[in-house]
């Protein structure tokens, strides 16, 4: 995909009638005659020129030089923009405005019809390289042009940031994958900014597994930001992608989350999964629900997270011990067994990956813990299979059994674009509480029916994910067509929504 397509892409999803690319400036939608700024860093001259060179040919290019200004046409996803661009160098400017958008009150239906009509051929991608095991050198200097590239990308609003070597780098602003800077980096810029991040024992595991999670932390002369970060080899050589960590653990009421759900940490004893795909904010909810019990009542929390990612803020009412896998433990189910002799209240493992830790989980919640934790999937049924699954067939019946004792509510979470703004996110969330109902159809292997105790058990504080989707549209903050993408049953939020 050319880098102007994700733009385009963007552009399309926010209903926009036109991108504007100016050198100095961030991105730019109109929509409605009204500008809005894309939450991106102002682009350099270099990567204006990328877009120039995506959108024109050599000879429009010349013929550009020649008179400073430019009409041809591009098309991206089958939908057709004329593109219009000015100047040269620092006062490059390039307006791609979808076809028939706005022409009514422009009066100039008939202008596309003037302009050359022209899609630039794609050249075949070159054969891809032979796979580069690339091995990790001892003692690498940070560069300050990488650190100064993500903070950037951090203030204007970048949930995912991807450094790849051979590749400019990229970022993930509300949801889409754009472009970040021209400018391409190698292994060693890459091996250099996590050289700091590198223990003796995490470099032999990246040398022996080929990818690695990391904590990071950059200040570039300002307020210091944590990043979880996972390095990895790929074709071409080094790659790292990397999620900022908010500078504060935030609370329900900043994440936008309905205050009920901190009902799920009131529970004596038990297991409490948070559940979605990957990047739906799960691991922030958590924090969120834990932040809720330090401010409130006095526990002992024990946290077991790969890496560690928030730091709470201790001389609150309760005493919370952060432990890192690969740091102060060796496994997940290594530091769930160790919290038993340990006296925790609550334990929160950052996610239930494998046998081992889920059966340990299931333990510790069995012996008069509170455990929360998450799992990737899309909703509880498939995160009561999966504990299950995990087990061998001869293990499975006793294990339904056990998560039917243990297991208190499934909370799912997904995130969608926000109707406020270009780049922000809202989640939506459905809650199922674990009723003797459930607990039964759990131990029958019954789960497919849960969608239905969902629906009907609103007495019991549960609430769909079509429930949720209703009220965000109803309060103006998601588009009815953004819900209805994510909806399970669009039929029955169409009712909600009439209703």
């Amino acid at each position: 995909m050319a880098a102007i397509d994700s733009l385009l892409s963007l552009s399309t999803s926010q209903r926009a009638d036109a991108l504007v690319l100016a050198v100095g400036d961030p991105p730019t939608l109109e929509r409605g005659g009204q500008p809005l700024p894309l939450s991106m860093p102002p682009l350099d001259r270099e990567l204006t020129e990328v877009f120039l060179g995506e959108l024109v040919t050599s000879i429009e290019r010349d013929e550009l030089a020649r008179s400073g200004a430019l009409r041809t046409r591009y098309e991206c996803a089958g939908v057709g923009y004329r593109v219009e661009i000015e100047g040269q160098g620092a006062r490059l400017k390039i307006a791609l405005r979808r076809e028939g958008a706005g022409d009514e009150a422009r009066g100039a239906r008939g202008a596309a019809s003037q302009e050359r009509a022209r899609v630039r051929a794609r050249a075949r991608p070159a054969p891809a390289p032979e796979p580069v095991s690339v091995p990790l050198r001892s003692e690498p200097r940070a560069p300050l042009e990488l650190e100064q590239l993500i903070m950037t990308a951090i203030e204007r609003g970048a949930s995912d940031i991807m450094l790849s070597s051979g590749t400019y780098p990229r970022a993930r602003v509300g949801g889409v994958l754009v472009p970040l800077a021209s400018r391409e980096h190698s292994d060693d810029a890459i091996e250099a900014f996590v050289a700091s991040a590198l223990s003796d024992e995490a470099r032999a595991r990246f040398e022996r597994e080929g990818s690695v999670d990391l904590p990071l932390t950059i200040s570039n002369n300002l307020k210091p930001r944590r990043l979880r970060a996972n390095l990895f080899r790929q074709q071409q050589g080094l790659a790292l992608a990397l999620r900022p960590v908010p500078p504060r653990v935030p609370s329900l009421h900043d994440l936008g989350l309905p205050e009920h759900l901190g009902e799920l940490t009131e529970y004596p004893h038990g297991l409490v999964l948070l559940c979605g795909p990957t990047g739906s904010g799960k691991s922030t909810t958590l924090a969120a629900l834990l932040k809720r019990v330090n401010h409130g009542r006095a526990r002992h929390i024990i946290t077991i997270e790969d890496p560690i990612e928030f730091i709470y803020k201790r001389g609150k009412q309760s005493l919370i011990h952060q432990r890192e896998v690969g740091v102060h433990v060796p496994s997940f189910a290594a530091g769930l067994r160790a919290a038993l002799r340990e006296s925790p209240d609550i334990i929160m493992v950052g996610e239930m990956r494998d046998l081992d830790t889920i059966a340990a989980a299931l333990t510790a919640a069995e012996t008069g813990h509170l455990v929360l934790s998450t799992l990737h999937c899309a909703n509880a049924a498939m995160a009561i299979d999966r504990v299950i699954d995990v087990f061998p067939a001869h293990q499975q019946r006793q294990v339904r059994i056990q998560l039917a004792s243990v297991l208190r509510a499934a909370v799912t979470q997904v995130l969608l674009p926000s109707e406020g703004g270009v780049g922000g996110r809202v989640a939506a969330v459905e809650k199922m509480i674990v009723t003797p109902a459930i607990a039964a159809k759990i131990r029958e292997e019954r789960v497919h029916q849960l969608a239905s105790d969902i629906q009907t058990g609103r007495a019991d504080g549960m609430v769909t994910l079509e429930q949720s989707l209703a009220a965000l549209v109803r309060a103006g903050r998601v588009k009815p067509t953004f819900a209805r993408a994510v909806a399970r049953d669009a039929r029955a939020l169409d009712e909600l929504l009439r209703g």
